[in-house]
């Protein structure tokens, strides 16, 4: 009897592992944003990120960004730009990675972000 709980315990314990790694790259999906500021200009970033394959680990990633460049001290027309790439999520480093240009987005789950290069976005829906 003994022995059939502490196999029953070891096979819920390894169950509950599987879920959680699992758990990480469905909760990647999703709109993220970041806003940054400098003396060169005002940026407004999006990522959104949607399952293209789920069984295999595959996204599609939209970039699309807003910015005004600065130019004397006054902000110029909005311009707009948008870029759309597949990556492969390795669940091993967490990140979402492209292999043509090789982007990588590092993936904060914990704290529902995306990190490129050096901007952090923040998960809005």
């Amino acid at each position: 009897m003994k022995a059939l709980i502490i196999l029953l315990a070891v096979v819920l314990v390894f169950s509950m592992g599987c879920n959680s790694s699992n758990k990480g790259s469905e909760d990647i999906e999703g709109t993220y944003v970041t806003h940054f500021q400098n003396e060169y200009n005002i940026t407004d970033d999006t990522l959104i990120v949607s399952a293209v394959k789920s069984s295999d680990k595959t996204y599609d990633v939209v970039r699309q960004t807003g910015f005004n460049k600065i130019r004397n001290g006054k902000p110029l027309p909005k311009e707009f730009k948008k870029v759309q790439w597949v990556s492969s999520y390795n669940t091993d480093k967490q990140a979402l990675q492209e292999t043509d240009l090789g982007r990588q987005i590092s993936v904060l789950p914990d704290r529902h972000k995306l990190k490129l290069g050096a901007s952090e976005y923040t998960k809005i829906k």
